[in-house]
């Protein structure tokens, strides 16, 4: 738990910030500056191997710790103007008739719906709805999960009354009111041209029961309740207080931290490496491209983003496995005088467990150095998992509808000078490192301004409230070293794919034999004589 109170004002703002590991509150003022904050841990469960759930009851119960710690921070004269809510996207969040949930939430980054994904994808299913919502079907999906549901858990399925994502039930706690927003409901629900509920995706999966489960959709500036009595019970939040619909937290953080014209780049280094665009119409690109999400997020508005598996854990186990020191500070002094390309030595960052999702799909992909020789060093293999995370996003935003020339990072990644021009060489566009943190809440607290009328529109409350904390430019020589090892980046892990899936089966084969040959030991031993043969 951190609560931090940085200074005093009379009209704020709260943003909530429900990730999947951290929620978040924040206070801000009118001219974007955190006043105080709160965050608290979350717990994801593993009930199976590929599974991910949370509890929403615990969900709950933890927001209401960190607005709690937020207003008890504040001065009984300060006026709490509105509050925004953003987090996790996709998955199921589901209620009863009561609003009791009807289980644990089932995560984005669920795995138990993958033979419903690759059946899909074999049928052309997925393909009909990416052509209607923009985005491409996943196992975390929330209508592969409603579907697998149906088939496994029957009674759960009969029990589901509103289908939510994780910031709408915590808005439905506060409010008691049962809304979405385009963001979030543009996967798998929502026509991405119409900015309206497609039935036409309900019937192609044969699901036309799921259409009442859909709460009604809200614009992200839009007003969606109040804070109830009971709310302000629990929460400390003054009754009455506005509510505002809100985005996914992909779509806030790009606000948050500065994105709000068409054309504008919005990276997160993280866990994740996020990478989305700002557009002024829905341009619908290449659907073999990986898990690529195109969301309405209204007033003429939509932003399309990747989410790779290619982040920071690559180098958070490259420095403590092959560097093997503390000090992050001497790691980058270590590597900056290796030149690019690290002496030939290229590393594809697909270190998750999961494979990649962006900008293609392969659940078997894995990490791996290649052009090894024994003068290669520890700093050269550390040079090329930073040059494999930054070439990696650079896939991601070749596969994006335009080139941009401003990307505002955030992250973990932003925090080193060093990658951050690395970004910029190897991407070729301007990285702007904003002023700032909590990039998420604070969007949601724009949101929430521009609701209240604080704001004119999004764009003034981006103008108003960022500033940039340091940029780079792209170095001319470096931009074009970078696009030829790009090419072989690439490349190199097309040639690849066959082997991921060979490497796979073999696996599976190896402990199928040392299943086999210990099963056969054991029969050995309990009779005392060898059955093989017989």
């Amino acid at each position: 738990m951190q609560i931090e109170v940085l200074t005093d004002m009379r009209k704020i703002i709260i943003g909530i910030d429900a990730g999947t590991t951290m929620i978040k509150a924040v206070a801000f003022s009118l001219e974007g500056d955190t006043v105080c904050k709160s965050s608290v841990r979350n717990t994801v469960k593993r009930p199976e191997p590929g599974w991910t759930e949370q509890s929403m009851v615990t969900t709950w119960k933890k927001t209401v710790q960190t607005i709690s710690e937020v207003i008890d921070q504040l001065d009984r004269s300060d006026e709490i103007l509105a509050v925004g809510v953003t987090g996790q996207g996709d998955g199921c969040w589901l209620i009863e008739a009561d609003g009791t949930p009807a289980r644990s939430a089932i995560l984005w980054s669920d795995g138990r719906a993958s033979d419903r994904v690759t059946k899909w994808q074999d049928e052309g299913i997925t393909e009909r709805i990416y052509d209607i919502c923009g985005g491409t079907q996943f196992t975390g999906s929330s209508l592969v999960i409603l579907g697998w549901l149906r088939e496994h858990e029957p009674e759960t399925y009969e029990k589901i009354d509103t289908v939510f994502f994780c910031k709408d039930w915590l808005k439905y706690n506060l409010t008691d009111e049962l809304t979405t927003d385009l963001s979030d409901g543009s996967l798998p629900y929502v026509d991405v041209e119409t900015g309206e509920y497609a039935d036409e995706v309900l019937d192609i999966v044969e699901m036309p029961e799921v259409a009442p489960m859909r709460p009604s959709l809200a614009a992200g500036t839009e007003i969606i309740g109040e804070i109830t009595r009971d709310a302000s019970v629990e929460t400390g939040l003054p009754p009455g207080t506005p509510v505002v619909s809100g985005f996914i937290d992909v779509a806030a953080s790009a606000f948050g931290s500065g994105a709000a014209l068409s054309g504008d780049g919005s990276s997160v280094v993280g866990t994740t490496s996020v990478s989305q665009m700002i557009l002024d119409e829905p341009v619908l690109g290449d659907q073999q491209a990986g898990i690529t999400l195109t969301l309405g997020i209204g007033d003429g508005l939509w932003t399309q983003f990747m989410a790779s598996m290619t982040g920071t854990p690559n180098l958070d186990w490259a420095i403590e496995e092959i560097m093997d020191k503390s000090d992050f500070n001497l790691v980058e002094e270590a590597v900056e005088s290796i030149p690019i390309g690290s002496d030939g030595v290229l590393y594809h960052p697909f270190l998750s467990s999961a494979g990649e999702r962006a900008p293609f799909v392969n659940p078997n992909a894995r990490a791996q150095f290649m052009g090894l020789t024994q003068e290669h060093t520890q700093a050269h293999l550390v040079r090329a998992v930073y040059e494999g995370i930054s070439l990696a996003m650079r896939d991601c935003y070749a596969h994006l509808p335009y080139e941009t020339e401003n990307i505002y990072l955030s992250g973990g990644g932003a925090n080193s000078s060093f990658w951050c021009q690395m970004f910029a060489d190897c991407l070729n566009a301007t990285i702007i490192v904003p002023e700032g943190s909590e990039f998420g809440a604070k969007g949601a607290a724009l949101l929430a301004g521009v609701g209240v009328d604080a704001y004119a529109d999004l764009p003034s409350a981006v103008e108003q409230t960022s500033s940039v904390e340091k940029s780079f430019e792209p170095q001319p020589e470096k931009v074009r070293q970078y696009r030829r090892w790009y090419d072989v980046y690439r490349e190199a892990y097309e040639a690849t794919f066959e082997i991921w899936d060979q490497r796979t089966q073999a696996l599976r084969d190896l402990r199928d034999m040392e299943e086999s040959s210990s099963h056969q030991s054991t029969k050995k031993s309990v009779t005392g004589k060898d059955t093989v043969g017989e």
